[in-house]
């Protein structure tokens, strides 16, 4: 198991593709793994301090990582928990193992996800599980469960998998959506403009597009793209 842990606080933004994989090197190794510090490229052990226990293949980010980015891209197994916050693009390109994050989540996180397992204790903000601009399928497998509440743009080209949300989210929620499930304990705004195929579940209030007709599965559209995605109360 490594354990990373601020040395101070960020004054810009750090890009790091911190991953599992880095669990199973030497602390020596680790330090000197290079990440973006602004646009500067510096070695991780200038930042961070790092230290090893045991060879599971784990890390723990432990203090504020509200301002780390792209930790756990493309990881395909292992563990990653994040004692705190974690910033922008957390999980992206996701294909496998789990990431726990005890507080709360920046934008993009899960995107373009295709397997693995993400869970948020806190909130999160927008673009969960969304496709990046300029591409076309979104998150397409796994699961990303946050325990509060998330921003606008939830599952925005998503074709698979599974997104659930204890409590409120924004606008535009599932749009262009093709397949997979978004489950919203609480309430949301719009959902479903150009949805295509999967379904999206909402305990609480929500407004559907004029473009979906009622029908006994509940609302399915979006008509204006011959779509046949369900919206409906649980």
């Amino acid at each position: 198991m490594l354990i990373i842990k601020p040395k101070k606080y960020f004054e810009v933004c750090v890009e790091a593709e911190i991953t599992p994989d880095l669990a199973l090197k030497k602390v020596e190794e680790v330090k000197k793994f290079k990440v973006f510090y602004g646009n500067k490229i510096v070695e991780l052990g200038e930042l961070f301090e790092i230290s090893k226990e045991g060879e599971d293949k784990k890390i723990v980010l432990g203090g504020d990582f509200s301002r780390v980015k792209w930790v756990g891209t493309r990881m395909v197994d292992g563990e990653i928990l994040v004692k705190g916050s974690i910033g922008t693009n957390c999980g992206a390109f996701m294909r496998g193992g789990r990431i726990i994050i005890e507080k709360d989540a920046d934008d993009w996180l899960g995107t373009e996800m295709a397997g693995g397992e993400i869970i948020v204790k806190g909130n999160a903000k927008n673009l969960v599980g969304c496709a990046y601009y300029g591409d076309a399928v979104g998150m397409s497998a796994g699961k990303i469960l946050i325990e509060g509440n998330a921003g606008n743009y939830v599952g925005d080209k998503m074709s698979g998998g599974e997104i659930i949300i204890k409590g409120n989210a924004g606008d535009f929620i599932g749009m262009e959506m093709r397949g997979g499930v978004i489950e919203i304990h609480g309430s949301c705004g719009f959902v479903g403009g150009d949805m295509r195929g999967g379904e999206i579940r909402i305990k609480g209030s929500f407004e559907v597009l004029p473009t979906f007709k009622k029908t006994e599965k509940g609302w399915v559209g979006d008509v204006n793209v011959k779509g046949e995605g369900v919206v409906k109360n649980f």
